[in-house]
Parts: C-alpha cells; sequence; structure tokens
C-alpha cells in the first residue's frame, strides 16, 4: 500500500484522448496505472517509463478479456487494468504505436460505446428523479422564505432542505460532466474521421469529483434512512428525563392516551439533520375538561454539530415559543449551562362575554437552556415554579 498513489483524474469519463495523454503522462512520472473508482484513479509506484496508452471501450461483460488481452499483447500492448468499468487500458513502450490501423474500426467500436454512454446516461436520469423526490420537501418552492429567513437554524434542521440543496447541487456538476463528456466523445468520433486527433479537455474531471463530495453526505444520509437508523427511540424509565411526575409529584395522575403521554423518548437525527430528543406528558383531563386545562409538559432537546448553531438556536427559541409567556429572563449561567432564558406564564382568567363561561388558562413557565451544542426547550403547564426545578433540567443533559 506504501507504494500506491491516488490522483483526481483532470480529464472527463469518455475524453479518450485526454485521459490516454495523462495516463502517459503519469507513467512517464512514475505511476503505473491499476485501476480508476469515481473520481478517482490508482497508480502503482514504478521507475519513470514512457508509454503510448491506449483505452479500448468494453462493449461486453465489466470483467478483464483475457482473449483481448492476448491479442493485444502479440501487438506489444501490455494489459494495465479498468477504467471506470469504461475501457481497458493497455500501454505500450512503443510511443508511435497505434492500436487501431483502420480508422472505420476505430470508428464502429467508439459508435457503439456511445450507445452504452446513451443509457447511461438514462440510469444517471433516474438516481436524479429519485434522490431529489426523496427530498422534495427541502426544496426552494416549498421551503417557508419567509420562516427561513427569521429561523434559519430550525429550518435547515429538518433533514430534507439541506438533503436536497447538496443533491441538486451535486447533480448539476455530475450531469454536467455527464453532457461534457459526452460532447467530447462526439468530437473524438469526429476528429477520427478526419484522420485527426483532438488532445482532450483537461479540467472536467473536476465537475465529477466535486459532485461525488456534494452526494457523498446525501448518499451515506439516505442510507440512514433506508435502515432505519434515523429514528432510535429509548424508553423513559431510567432515561434521566424530566416528568410531569418530579414536577408535580408522585401521586399526580398521569394520562394514558398514547397521543398525549408517551412512555418513551422520541430520539433520532442522521449525518444531515441533528441528533434530537423529544418527550411529552399531560395529566389526566375530566369529561368536561380538554388537555389544555391539566398540567402538561413538552421536552425538546437538539444537539448541533457546532456550537454557534446551539446559539444561534437559543435565540431563535427565545423569539419564536413565547405563548403567552412574559418576556424571556436571562439568568445567571448555573449547574455546568451555559445558557439559561426563563419566561413565566401567569395564570390567566378568560370570561365568555356572550355565555358568561369562565375560563382558566394555566400557569407555567418555558426554560431554554444551553450546554455546548446542546438546546433543550421546556414547555410547562402547572402551579410549579419552573426555577425550583433547574438542577433537574441541567441533570437531563447528563443522560444524553
Amino acid at each position: 500500500m506504501k507504494h500506491s498513489s491516488v490522483r483526481i483524474v483532470p480529464f472527463g469519463g469518455f475524453d479518450i484522448p485526454g485521459l490516454e495523454r495523462w495516463l502517459g503522462e503519469c507513467s512517464a512520472k512514475g505511476l503505473r496505472f491499476t485501476e480508476a473508482m469515481g473520481p478517482v484513479a490508482f497508480f502503482e509506484r514504478t521507475a519513470p517509463h514512457p508509454v503510448q496508452v491506449h483505452l479500448e471501450p468494453i462493449q461486453g461483460p465489466v470483467e478483464e478479456n483475457q482473449e483481448l488481452n492476448d491479442i493485444y499483447e502479440q501487438s506489444g500492448w501490455q494489459y494495465l487494468g479498468m477504467f471506470r468499468g469504461s475501457f481497458f487500458v493497455y500501454a505500450s513502450p512503443d510511443l508511435e504505436a497505434q492500436a487501431y490501423t483502420d480508422p472505420d474500426s476505430l470508428d464502429y467500436a467508439l459508435k457503439k460505446f456511445f450507445r452504452q454512454t446513451l443509457a447511461g446516461g438514462l440510469l444517471l436520469l433516474l438516481a436524479n428523479f429519485l434522490l431529489l423526490g426523496l427530498y422534495w420537501q427541502g426544496s426552494p418552492w416549498e421551503i417557508d422564505w419567509l420562516w427561513l429567513r427569521y429561523f434559519p437554524v430550525e429550518s435547515l434542521s429538518n433533514g430534507t432542505i439541506i438533503p436536497f440543496l447538496l443533491a441538486a447541487l451535486g447533480f448539476l456538476f455530475l450531469d454536467l460532466s455527464y453532457l461534457l463528456g459526452l460532447l467530447h466523445l462526439l468530437c473524438y468520433r469526429s476528429a477520427v474521421v478526419r484522420g485527426t486527433r483532438p488532445k482532450g479537455h483537461r479540467g472536467v474531471g473536476w465537475l465529477l469529483a466535486v459532485g461525488a463530495l456534494l452526494l457523498l453526505p446525501v448518499i451515506i444520509n439516505t442510507v440512514q434512512l433506508f435502515f432505519g437508523l434515523d429514528y432510535r427511540p429509548y424508553d423513559l424509565e431510567g432515561s434521566g428525563f424530566v416528568t410531569l411526575t418530579d414536577l408535580e409529584g408522585a401521586d399526580f395522575p398521569i394520562s394514558q392516551s398514547m397521543t398525549l403521554s408517551i412512555d418513551y423518548i422520541s430520539h433520532g437525527g442522521t449525518l444531515l439533520q441533528p441528533e434530537y430528543w423529544r418527550f411529552q406528558q399531560y395529566g389526566t383531563y375530566g369529561q368536561n375538561e380538554t388537555p389544555n386545562d391539566v398540567p402538561h409538559l413538552e421536552l425538546s432537546i437538539t444537539r448541533y454539530p457546532l456550537e454557534i448553531l446551539a446559539e444561534m438556536r437559543v435565540n431563535e427559541w427565545s423569539r419564536q415559543y413565547i405563548n403567552g409567556s412574559g418576556a424571556y429572563q436571562t439568568l445567571d449561567a448555573a449547574y455546568g449551562l451555559d445558557e439559561i432564558h426563563y419566561a413565566p406564564r401567569e395564570k390567566q382568567i378568560h370570561t365568555n362575554e356572550l355565555t358568561g363561561e369562565t375560563h382558566i388558562f394555566l400557569p407555567g413557565g418555558i426554560f431554554v437552556l444551553r450546554r455546548g451544542s446542546t438546546v433543550l426547550f421546556a414547555d410547562y403547564y402547572g402551579e410549579q415554579n419552573l426555577p425550583d426545578y433547574l438542577p433537574l433540567f441541567a441533570a437531563t443533559f447528563d443522560a444524553l
């Protein structure tokens, strides 16, 4: 392995004269081609050895063709390997060697290869639709641009916008690389018919490299979704999360409705979606009551890849979720927390002017806490004084 070397291929995958010239230059520098994969080529370090390189389009199974190798060997060519499943690579020490003496034979081979290349384009088009379709909710026409403007961290953390944008940009480079490759292949065929030989188009290979680099995190993210690695819930018991029982007391009755109270921690995240935790509990309510008439607690925690994103998210939370509370108070950092923001919620009594019925809106409060790159949002409705339980909420970070 210490004798190997990796290089970004600077020419398009179908730019035959450019690739042949480049591989010959590499051999003259002591880099003997072994194989190519995606945007990179692998070489074996040897003594500098100028050679003439020929790329033979693969027109059958993508596997070594010993019969063809023997034919080339008889003419003084050595088989080096396969280039991306598109070409067999041969080299000759004779710098004036020609693999084809008949231009019509070469044109016939190129014509068949061109048709194969067009079929490969259909697969590329299908990949465009499948991957972009998976994340269509993150497309520009689906984005709430006003929300994105004021709450960028929340918007970009939804698991669809960033994958869609990366995939769209990645496919833009890949598709452009493919189309330019077709154009260069057509130019090469025309040059063969005229009896001339174009020099190739250096730099096009970087389009494939950049496109592959942009698509790599999207592909990893998609694999995580496909295998269900994006959602990993676990039991509430022993989780270390603050519960409604911790706030209201052991005798407080918890609703048994699965839509209101859950006995697990909703947990997930992928490469392109920050890791998150969700939990909520509601108290039991009577026949003439609604869930909002009884104490309840909702927790939302997110761990961001960068601390600055967590700081921005804290600012967004403090602007986004007031829900009838007063202005947020910034408390002194304590219990290992970097930021503590608290918004108290006062009890409100509303009397219907038509019916005279009175409705009481519960008091409570909101916590927005940050430790490092992790942000906790707690929304509590009830009679308890939320700051008294700050140590419990701070301890939740230790359980993540």
